[in-house]
């Protein structure tokens, strides 16, 4: 019964020690001041308003050609509408369209990805904003407010010693801790609620082991 609760202590701790960190996101100001080379926006209470036919958000980095970016929009509208990378006038991407993606009015939330790909052929190596433009040619925004506009990083995996050995040595140790913990008591804790988490698989498991000593 020992080894077998030790095997599972050893499992948890090493499946403890994946941790996958949360997705990023970097807010655009939406202020008049950011307005790219089309700039038919008026700031509103928490955003840009627009009834005309286009504006363009800059971007804080430029988005070099072959690159793909994740842009997170929320707001409202009365009508469809386009997203696309622009560098000054020039389109810099595939369109992203509001009709392909449910919108019919309203309230939109919506994640896209937008890849600099020198859409116009205009030889353009990187995109310098977001347009924002009615939903066909020579149409305007329809009361189109943006609320609120961020860069997505996403979360990267960071994965220690989770191969067969490392489980066997894992386990060797957890035996030791086990019979250590007859004697000695120790206290942890742990301010930091991602820490926490993490560890919570060790702790159940190493319960399991003092639990077993105890019968």
């Amino acid at each position: 019964m020992k080894k077998i609760l030790a095997i599972v202590m050893a499992v948890a701790m090493v499946m403890a020690l994946s941790v996958t960190a949360f997705a990023a996101e970097t807010e655009i100001a939406l202020t008049t001041d950011n307005l790219g080379y089309y700039n038919d926006a008026t700031e509103v209470d928490g955003g840009l308003n627009s009834s005309g036919e286009q504006f363009v958000v800059s971007l804080p980095e430029v988005v070099e050609k072959g690159e793909t970016i994740t842009i997170h929009i929320k707001g409202t509208s009365d009508g469809d509408f386009r997203v696309w990378l622009v560098n000054g006038a020039n389109t810099d991407s595939d369109l992203w369209l509001s009709t392909e993606n449910g919108f019919a009015g309203g309230e939109f939330d919506y994640t896209i990805d937008l890849t600099m790909n020198d859409h116009d052929g205009n030889g353009d190596t990187s995109s310098d904003g977001i347009n924002f433009k009615g939903i066909a040619y020579g149409t305007n925004l329809d009361n189109f407010t943006l609320t609120y506009l961020a860069i997505v990083t996403d979360g990267e995996e960071v994965v220690a010693e989770s191969s067969d050995d490392a489980t066997e040595e894992t386990a060797e140790a957890s035996e030791e801790t086990a019979e250590a913990t007859e004697e000695t008591t120790a206290t942890t804790t742990n301010a930091d609620t991602g820490v926490v988490l993490a560890v919570l698989p060790m702790a159940v498991a190493a319960a399991a082991v003092v639990a077993s000593k105890r019968r």
